[in-house]
């Protein structure tokens, strides 16, 4: 068996479906080139035109290779953990509510933004990828385990609960183009369903999902085929070895205060990166060295005229001292280049 043949025989079969649904229409754009603008999600579109199919193509093009790889290599590790853990036909169930939702939360927050602030942009904007529903899925992944750290591609480390923010912040920093709108709408929608706002509207029980398992048309399909029976991944019991439950949700009264934690790491990130620009604009002021002790300036002359003294000889002497401004501190990153920080205002990537 080649190694491509072991890696897809170990992603488990709703993972495994979704990434061969964005391959194949993948394939169809490098083949036939279609106008991507009309599969994008563009708000306007869909609440003012009546455009619906866009709510799931949105989530299923791509704007370019490197787009569609990073978006199903992510998809497969964060999936398959989730999959492994949960459940094939939960999963499945969780990525296609994923895709329908979060383009939902995107086209409110636009139009939110429209009607009370006046900021139309963002309902003509189009935006396409699949990371909005990966977002989602890393809500529930990183929050499997709260004991966690996690590094942010090695800038930061955050509670790994706060990831999901964490890395929102700092991909729209290194890639000023991509959707933070559709990234944002896709952590939205994962917090909503790990804290169980979603389950009686949209996600079945978990004793419903282990029902159907053993229903007779899913049972023969699995059966069917030893790849298939390998890939697919039962729901686990419903009370785990230590007796806790395995749907890895959270107490509802919870949520608002889990927002407002994630909105409040992105600000404080926001302004620290803010300061950092100030600083290496502006410098740190005169003031800004006052804390750190130096000790004696005449202790420090004497020592530099004894060390002159007893070195003369050897012609090593120290030389005279300039001024030292207080300004000069080095270690700052050394600012981008102006012309290439524009964003893209028409087309974003998710």
């Amino acid at each position: 068996m080649s190694r491509l043949s072991e890696t897809l025989a170990s992603i488990p079969l709703a993972t495994l479906s979704i990434i061969a649904l964005c391959t194949i229409i993948f394939t169809y754009q490098l083949l036939f080139d279609p106008p991507l603008h009309q599969y994008t999600m563009c708000p306007r579109n869909v609440l003012y035109l009546s455009e619906y199919y866009r709510i799931i193509t949105s989530n299923l093009f791509h704007s370019g290779f490197l787009h569609f790889f990073m978006n199903m290599s992510s998809t497969a590790a964060i999936s398959s953990s989730l999959e492994h853990r949960y459940g094939t036909l939960k999963q499945m169930v969780t990525i296609l509510w994923g895709m329908i939702l979060t383009s939902i939360v995107y086209m409110i927050i636009s139009w939110a933004m429209y009607m009370i602030f006046g900021y139309e942009k963002s309902m003509f904007q189009h935006s396409v990828g699949f990371s909005g529903v990966i977002f989602q899925l890393s809500v529930l992944e990183s929050n499997i385990n709260l004991d966690r750290t996690r590094s942010v591609f090695g800038f930061i480390k955050v509670p790994s609960y706060l990831y999901p923010w964490a890395l929102l912040v700092v991909l729209q920093v290194l890639i000023p183009a991509i959707s933070f709108l559709g990234h944002l709408s896709g952590i939205l929608v994962g917090t909503l369903q790990l804290y169980g706002i979603l389950d009686p509207f949209v996600l079945p029980s978990d004793d419903y999902l282990r029902k159907m398992e053993d229903r007779s048309f899913i049972a023969n399909f699995i059966n069917s085929s030893s790849q298939y029976r390998g890939q697919f991944v039962r729901a686990p019991p419903e009370l785990s070895a230590e007796g806790e439950n395995n749907s890895g949700r959270r107490n509802p009264s919870m949520l608002l205060g889990a927002i407002k934690r994630g909105f409040g790491m992105m600000l404080n990130f926001i302004l620290n990166v803010m300061e950092t620009v100030k600083v290496a604009i502006f410098g740190r002021g005169s003031d800004a060295n006052s804390n750190i002790d130096l000790g004696s300036f005449e202790a420090l002359r004497s020592y530099v005229g004894r060390s002159s003294d007893n070195d003369e000889e050897a012609g090593t002497g120290v030389g005279d001292t300039g001024g030292v401004d207080d300004d000069d501190w080095v270690g700052l990153p050394p600012m981008p280049n102006s012309s290439s920080s524009g964003r893209d205002t028409e087309s974003r990537m998710i």
